[in-house]
């Protein structure tokens, strides 16, 4: 896929002005009060279940479309042996062959603090254990010394990106297979896309990931969808740890050409009222995502939420669920799920 520089597109979208604002009484309320960022949620019989950022990746379901979720124990059985204590990132999850596949990004050493890189795991259930698949990570930059060497190692080196890991892995399964899209970590950002395998567990042989677009600020959790009036990229911008954090959407009618794309806003505080939502999903007609509450109510935080002091305000990314249509091939969210 061909570079494309995304700042031209952010830019538009703010000399385009903020969304109507959301009148209190319309703003949603969490499906899922407790911290569940970063869904990434999948139908399952009549309900959904999602897995979320956290300890070996926190799971919840629901039975039905409109039904209360459940927390649930976390997808992974272990971390994989090549990585090293702490939370997973923003899996997602895909049917692939019989199989549930989860995603996931992973701390390594060698990577600083929060450095992390991509790997994979499956189940035959989704609320079983997955077990980590393969001894090395799908993705890791092989230009840092002591990485674990990985399917996807990021070469050749790119000097303008920085020195970080890989995160924020999503799959769109299309015609010719499996694609995995991921962000590089910190600024600027960069997303970029590799074939994999047809049950989706490897890079595809003689596959070789590019960069699909990049932003000198903050752009994460790549979402592609398929319509037939063009594809759709569903895009977090911003900090994550304030109100301001939003969902973006890009159209374009090549997947590999987002130089020239329609952009908008679909998600931000002064459409919704929610503190910072991001981290979407889409599964059916549903839209999945998170936002900060504080005080362990389902009140977002307000405007000027201070992440420094989460703890003593109790502040959480619940989860929200919205109903969304497409309107001229683009997405548009109609209601919302909890209200």
């Amino acid at each position: 896929m061909r570079k494309a520089l995304l700042g031209a597109v952010l830019t538009a979208l703010l000399v385009a002005g903020p969304a109507p604002a959301a009148r209190a009484s319309d703003v949603p309320r969490p499906v899922l009060l407790t911290n569940f960022a970063d869904p990434a949620v999948e139908r399952w019989g009549s309900g959904y279940v999602g897995y979320a950022t956290g300890e070996r990746a926190p799971r919840a379901w629901t039975r039905s479309r409109t039904g209360r979720w459940r927390e649930h124990g976390p997808a992974l059985t272990r971390l994989p042996g090549w990585s090293r204590p702490g939370d997973v990132w923003a899996a997602d999850v895909r049917r692939l062959r019989g199989w549930w596949v989860l995603y996931y990004s992973a701390p390594v050493r060698g990577l600083g603090p929060y450095g992390r890189c991509i790997g994979v795991a499956r189940s035959r259930h989704p609320l079983r254990g997955f077990a980590p698949v393969g001894d090395r990570p799908l993705v890791c930059p092989a230009y840092v010394r002591k990485v674990p060497t990985a399917g996807d190692p990021l070469l050749p080196r790119d000097p303008t990106l920085p020195r970080a890991g890989v995160i924020d892995p999503s799959v769109h399964v299309g015609d010719d297979g499996p694609v995995l899209l991921y962000k590089t970590d910190r600024i600027p950002s960069s997303i970029r896309a590799v074939a994999l395998t047809r049950n989706g567990t490897r890079i595809r042989s003689g596959a070789v990931s590019s960069e699909v677009l990049r932003s000198d600020g903050v752009v994460e959790n790549p979402l592609l969808v398929q319509r037939p009036e063009g594809w759709v990229l569903l895009l977090s911008e911003g900090d994550y740890t304030r109100c301001t954090y939003r969902t973006l959407w890009l159209r374009s009618p090549d997947p590999t050409d987002w130089s020239a794309a329609e952009s908008g806003v679909l998600l931000d505080r002064a459409s919704t009222g929610l503190c910072g939502p991001g981290g979407a999903d889409v599964a059916g007609k549903r839209l999945f995502l998170h936002g900060w509450v504080c005080h362990g109510k389902a009140k977002p935080c307000a405007s000027g939420f201070d992440w420094s002091k989460r703890e003593r305000q109790r502040a959480r990314r619940a989860m929200y669920a919205a109903r969304l249509r497409w309107e001229g091939g683009l997405p548009v969210v109609t209601g919302w799920l909890g209200r």
